[in-house]
C-alpha cells in the first residue's frame, strides 16, 4: 500500500457528506480521504472493483493508501479544467431555494420522490437522469451504502459550452458496513438489520426497485478479482450481498442472450411484494 505525505495547505473542507463537511486533501489532480469511522478507503476500493466488472462505465476509481500515516484512499479528479460539479442539492438551492431533501420528504411515496427529482433535473439542466439514478441506487442496494445523498448526486457542466452530463458514480465510503461504531453487532445479518438508506427511502432494495435495476455484473470476472483480495469484513459483506442479490442484479454476459426472457418472470412488482419490512420514511 502506497503512502502519501501531504501538507496541511492541501487540506480542503468539502460539503460531501449527509453529516456535514469532511476534511479531504487535494493535490496535483488527486483527492485524498483518510478513514474516520472504520474502513472507508477499503470500501471505496472494493466498490471500484464491482464497478470495474459492471455495465456502469462512468465511475471514479479509488486506490487504497496511507495518508500521513493513516489508512484511506485516493482518487483522480473527474473534472477537466473547464468543468464543474453541481450537486442536486446545489441545483435546488439555486433554482428553487431551500434544501432538496426537505422538499422530497413531504412526498409520500418513494417512486413519486424519485420522479420529482428526475423531473426537477430535466427542467433545470435539460438532462434525463433516469439511468444514472437507477445505476447508482442499484449499486447502493448491493453495497449497503448508507450515505447516498443529494450532495453526492449531481451533474457535471462544461463551463465553456454549457453542456451537462450526469456525474460519475463516486463517494461509496459508507458502503459495506464500513463504520465500526455504527455496525458493531456480531454477525453480518445483525448488522444489515441496522442499515438505513437514503435519500428516497430507508429500505435500499425498495429504493432501487422503484428506480429500476440499472446495474449488471459480470459475476465470473468479479469473483476472480475478489479472490485475490485478503480477507476482511468488507470483503465478507460484499460476498454476502452478491449472493443475496443475484435474483435482482442481472449477469452482465447473460443480458444479450437470455436475460430479457428471464427478467419477465421477475418483474419489479413481484419483487416489491417481498419487501415486508419497507419503511417509507427517510
Amino acid at each position: 500500500m502506497r503512502e502519501y505525505t501531504l501538507d496541511t495547505k492541501a487540506l480542503v473542507m468539502v460539503q460531501g457528506s449527509s453529516k456535514g463537511t469532511q476534511p479531504k486533501y487535494y493535490d496535483d489532480g488527486y483527492w485524498y480521504k483518510a478513514n474516520s469511522e472504520g474502513y472507508e478507503g477499503l470500501a471505496e476500493y472494493l466498490v471500484s472493483l464491482v464497478l470495474k466488472c459492471s455495465n456502469i462505465k462512468d465511475y471514479v476509481v479509488y486506490e487504497p493508501c496511507k495518508i500521513n500515516g493513516k489508512s484511506g484512499c485516493r482518487s483522480k479528479t473527474f473534472l477537466s479544467k473547464t468543468e464543474s460539479f453541481i450537486s442536486f442539492e446545489r441545483l435546488h438551492e439555486v433554482y428553487e431555494g431551500g434544501h432538496l431533501l426537505d422538499r422530497v420528504r413531504v412526498i409520500p411515496e418513494p417512486a413519486e420522490r424519485i420522479q420529482f427529482v428526475k423531473q426537477f433535473v430535466r427542467d433545470t439542466v435539460g438532462i434525463d437522469c433516469s439511468e444514472y439514478l437507477s445505476q447508482v441506487l442499484s449499486l447502493d442496494m448491493l453495497t449497503l451504502n448508507i450515505d447516498r445523498h443529494f450532495n453526492n448526486l449531481g451533474v457535471v457542466i462544461d463551463n465553456e459550452s454549457g453542456i451537462c452530463r450526469p456525474a460519475p458514480v463516486f463517494d461509496n465510503g459508507a458502503a459495506l458496513l464500513s463504520s465500526w461504531g455504527r455496525f458493531n453487532e456480531e454477525t453480518i445479518e445483525e448488522n444489515i438489520a441496522l442499515v438505513c438508506g437514503q435519500p428516497f427511502c430507508a429500505n435500499l432494495r425498495r429504493q432501487a426497485l422503484e428506480a429500476g435495476i440499472g446495474l449488471q455484473i459480470d459475476y465470473g470476472r468479479l469473483e476472480t478479482c475478489l479472490s485475490q483480495e485478503p480477507d476482511s469484513r468488507a470483503l465478507r459483506v460484499l460476498d454476502y450481498q452478491l449472493e443475496a442479490n443475484r435474483d435482482i442484479i442481472p449477469n452482465f454476459h447473460l443480458r444479450e442472450e437470455c436475460l430479457e426472457d428471464e427478467w419477465e418472470h421477475n418483474p419489479k412488482d413481484t419483487l416489491l411484494q417481498r419487501e415486508d419490512e419497507w419503511e417509507p420514511e427517510l
